[in-house]
């Protein structure tokens, strides 16, 4: 019987949040398809935004391509939990670079009142949110204020800090990906978080479950840029986490 269109989009979208990758020739194999129906069926949902088609494949997309507020009511209670797992990490007196975005705002939210270090960050959001640390000493990185992602990005952040050397980084990742490595949603952002990467001594990324497999538009750096990875225990049988060499904390 000859599937359909529906048929076979529910399939893909099963796959990919099964296996993390499903290439043209195993879908015409499973529904007896040629591999340019395969291709249409490929290029329909990622016209939708539901997959990431990359060469003979499709990948599972991550949810960081929505504006922040639309990121920021995502798994919040789960980014309050890992969030509070990171904070652990940090210790006194540290430099500390916070990327932007929403699971590292919840780890701003998070660290000890009485922690004492500094903070350099290129969101003003979660310079705000340190607003009651009194012994922070708090950095904010100026540059072009990027209105989808909340942070400030461009030339002016890349000279900044590329001029710092921070003992730890809290970098945000949109997707996390065995093949693909971490990725993001913008150009700007991914130079941004690759020149935060090259001046830290100490990498770590806070993972929700649903970046773990996916993947965003603009690769910034391998898996084996992170040091340590803070994710929930439900991803402990992704295949993207036998492939990573960070130490993994979860709850």
């Amino acid at each position: 019987m000859e599937s359909t269109p529906d048929e076979r989009r529910k399939f893909i979208l099963a796959e990919l949040q099964s296996k993390g990758r499903l290439s043209t020739a195993d879908l015409a194999e499973r529904f007896s398809l040629s591999e340019d129906t395969a291709r249409r069926d490929f290029r329909e949902l990622a016209a939708d935004g539901l997959i990431k088609r990359v060469h003979g494949a499709a990948l599972p997309v991550t949810p960081g391509e929505q504006p922040f507020q639309g990121r920021y009511k995502i798994a919040r209670d789960v980014k309050t939990k890992l969030a509070r797992i990171a904070a652990e990490i940090v210790l006194p007196d540290q430099i500390i670079m916070i990327d932007g975005g929403t699971t590292n705002l919840e780890l701003a939210k998070h660290l000890p009142l009485d922690l004492r270090a500094t903070v350099i960050t290129n969101s003003p959001t979660i310079a705000t949110a340190t607003a009651e640390h009194r012994n922070l000493e708090v950095i904010l990185l100026g540059g072009v204020f990027d209105k989808r992602s909340q942070m400030t990005l461009g030339a002016r952040v890349l000279e900044q800090i590329h001029a710092l050397s921070a003992d730890i980084c809290f970098i945000g990742v949109h997707g996390l990906h065995e093949e693909y490595g971490l990725t993001t949603a913008g150009y700007d952002e991914a130079s941004v978080k690759a020149a935060m990467l090259q001046v830290s001594a100490e990498v770590v990324a806070i993972a929700t479950p649903d970046k773990i497999g996916t993947v965003g538009a603009y690769k910034f750096a391998p898996l084996s840029a992170v040091d340590v990875l803070v994710t929930d225990r439900s991803v402990r049988d992704n295949p993207t986490l036998e492939k990573v060499s960070a130490k993994v904390l979860t709850d």
